[in-house]
């Protein structure tokens, strides 16, 4: 079943540039008709757009190009586009015959060409020839989105997509909280918390089903549902208070006596487990945990039993024995390797000789040997030469 949030994922790229515009302040979408100002020197309208923070509309034609005249006559004087050109933009016509080299640095071959950059002069779109207005409005709007947006913003954003189409929700509340917080007004910090109020809808739908489980008695239900909104949802108001509930139930003296029962039998089936598959040294420790740990409850009973079984055979109880030391020997042989390395040649050597004596004949005993030899080469004294026998 796909999910609200992989719905709304999904529909991230496909945010319009319409929606975005009509985000922004009052300020930018004039109530009457406004007046475009068209400069025609490429140097001053790039100060001006830096010193306002505004994108460049750049149009490169020629005086003769028909389709020029008609975009001139057309998109650009439409009373639809007309607001966002005089107060979203810093709006220019070049002559391409007037300005050769610049519209060679442009790299123009066809009339007319529009070029949307930013104020730092990064070209965002280049749209060769005549175009339509509502293809020009949609770059054009898309353009402003891109300039009022920070680099940082944009790319947080992006990834906090991806990580809400991962259901990654902790690490994407944690990417939307900084946009919101930082962007403010911005059309993409208006966009983020309008996903955090999504996000902590469904966190406390979570949160409403877990308090329904405690009322209706499932208590376990309702802390494995509080424990799951935490883990799921963490970062969001949800989450907090789901915190506290899981707190305030694992307080109650009924859920620890839960507790207890769960775990004693949890550690008596692995027991069990441990009887059948012939691990008979680890069964042994389980049960004589259980035993002493929870010896007011059944499991404790079974436990012990369980225990006696073993040591009331003797073959199990001389293969848990062979299994007790062959863990014995591996914790020396771990110890001898750890003297050795700090040059304590004697302790290691002391840890081998326990190897062996532990449990002989034995794969750990052949390699202990093998190491003590070593040792033992590297202490014993060098005879002279002149001593050796012919």
């Amino acid at each position: 079943m796909i999910s609200p949030f992989s719905r709304l994922c999904a529909l991230f790229p496909l945010v319009t540039a319409a929606a975005l515009w009509h985000a922004l302040p009052a300020a930018a979408q004039p109530a009457r008709p406004a007046q475009v100002t068209w400069r025609t020197d490429y140097n001053t309208a790039r100060k001006e757009a830096q010193d306002k923070g505004l994108p460049l509309l750049v149009v490169v034609g020629t005086e003769d190009c028909f389709y020029c005249r008609k975009l001139e006559a057309g998109p650009l004087k439409d009373p639809a586009l007309a607001p966002l050109l005089a107060t979203g933009y810093i709006p220019l016509k070049l002559d391409a015959r007037r300005t050769p080299e610049l519209a060679k640095a442009l790299k123009v071959q066809l009339y007319p060409t529009t070029v949307l950059a930013g104020p730092d002069g990064k070209i965002h779109c280049f749209i060769e020839g005549y175009v339509e207005t509502e293809r020009l409005a949609e770059q054009m709007k898309r353009t402003v989105t891109a300039v009022a947006t920070a680099d940082w913003a944009a790319r947080d954003f992006n990834e906090a997509s991806k990580a809400l189409g991962a259901s990654d929700y902790p690490r994407a509340v944690t990417l939307l909280k900084g946009i919101a917080k930082d962007a403010g007004d911005k059309p993409v910090g208006v966009k983020a918390k309008q996903i955090l109020g999504d996000v902590e809808k469904v966190a406390a739908g979570k949160l409403a089903q877990a308090k329904q489980l405690e009322q209706r008695g499932q208590t376990q239900e309702a802390m494995d549902a509080l424990a799951e909104a935490v883990r799921t949802y963490a970062g969001t108001q949800a989450a907090s208070d789901a915190a506290l509930a899981l707190a305030g139930l694992n307080d109650r003296p009924e859920v620890l006596q839960q507790r207890r029962f769960r775990v004693a039998r949890d550690m008596l089936a692995v027991a069990r487990d441990d009887f059948r598959s012939g691990r008979l040294y680890d069964c042994m420790q389980k049960c004589e945990q259980i035993a002493g740990a929870y010896s007011e409850l059944p499991e404790a009973k079974d436990a012990s039993t369980l225990l006696a079984e073993i040591r009331g055979n003797p073959e199990r109880l001389a293969k848990a024995c062979d299994q007790m030391n062959d863990r014995t020997a591996a914790m020396y042989m771990a110890l001898a390797d750890s003297w050795s390395k700090k040059g304590q040649d004697t302790e290691a050597a002391i840890c081998l000789k326990k190897v062996v004596a532990l449990c002989p004949n034995t794969r750990h005993a052949d390699i202990a040997q093998a190491e003590l030899t070593k040792i033992q080469s590297k202490t014993s004294p060098a005879v002279p030469a002149s001593l050796v026998r012919p």
